[in-house]
């Protein structure tokens, strides 16, 4: 009993630790789980799946379909993936915050980052333009390989 109340206890293991790494794998995941959510209500014909619709049922003395927000109503589709996104929601709580492995992992990365040297800006913004022409020059290169060999290819009656 006393593993499984520390397993879902909801407090932040290693407080003020690993903070802009934490909330930087939250936010990201916490997107994940909302396209997840959103995809599965927006999955082709939710409904057949689960039985009952809730449509045009009378919720607080308003008709399901004229919610804000809810184009299609109350339906299972959007109860299902209401719930998942809880769940998600909560599961990635008790990962990113709770998770020892996880919380140690994002917390040393924080702390590898905190020991790089950065290069100063106009450095990096010229290695950056220098990378932007190299693109620019190869991707030309090889689409100008490319017109000459369907060119070539066609002539030939090879294409």
């Amino acid at each position: 009993m006393a593993d499984a109340e520390k397993l879902v206890e909801f407090a932040y293991y290693k407080p003020g630790q690993g903070t802009w790494a934490r909330w930087t794998a939250g936010i990201l995941l916490g997107f994940l789980v909302l396209f997840g959510a959103h995809s599965l209500y927006n999955f082709p014909d939710m409904d057949k799946y689960v039985s009952g619709k809730l449509v045009g049922e009378s919720f607080w003395g308003k008709r399901l379909s004229d919610l804000p927000g809810v184009e299609r109503g109350i339906t299972p589709g959007l109860i299902i993936a209401v719930l998942v996104f809880a769940a998600g929601l909560i599961g990635l709580y008790l990962f990113v915050v709770n998770g020892k492995r996880a919380a140690n992992f994002l917390i040393d990365t924080e702390a590898e980052m905190h020991k790089v040297s950065w290069p100063p800006r106009h450095e990096y913004v010229g290695s950056s333009i220098v990378v932007m022409v190299s693109v620019v020059i190869i991707g030309g290169y090889v689409a100008l390989v490319d017109a000459v060999l369907q060119i070539i290819l066609t002539k030939t009656g090879l294409i």
